[in-house]
């Protein structure tokens, strides 16, 4: 039997990007101001490299030694914690839903959340959505 490809998403929740979704496309996922960083935040509340999303058997995120910390559910995370559906991540300013599916069956249109990213067939454009971001949190 093969495995279901886990998805994984952060949606986020405040501010004028509200409801945009930032695909997770790899195994290793780093939030910070840094130039190689996957998500690039222009806030100064976050750190060169802030959090680490990662992606195996389950999920969990990683505080960087950021200067501000990284919260799970409102909780500051102190060692690698596990993400589950629908937890809330923050640092700084920012604010995501996360969503995780095996087979990307839970849809934006059930969370009530807009993608403005996606191809002709229907499938995230990551490329579209890091551009967009980089530039606008």
């Amino acid at each position: 039997m093969e495995r279901a490809e886990m998805i994984v998403q952060l949606v986020v929740t405040s501010g004028n990007r509200s409801g945009q979704v930032i695909p997770i496309s790899t195994e290793k996922f780093i939030i910070g101001r840094a130039t190689d960083c996957h998500l690039k935040p222009t806030s100064d509340m976050i750190s060169r490299y802030h959090c680490a999303i990662l992606v195996g058997s389950e999920v969990t995120a990683r505080d960087l030694g950021s200067r501000n910390g990284v919260r799970i559910n409102g909780e500051k995370i102190t060692a690698e914690q596990k993400l589950n559906n629908g937890d809330k991540l923050a640092m700084g300013p920012l604010e995501f839903y996360v969503r995780i599916s095996a087979d990307g069956s839970e849809s934006a249109d059930h969370l009530n959340v807009h993608d403005e990213h996606l191809t002709d067939d229907g499938k995230h454009d990551p490329s579209a959505a890091t551009v967009v971001v980089e530039h606008s949190l």
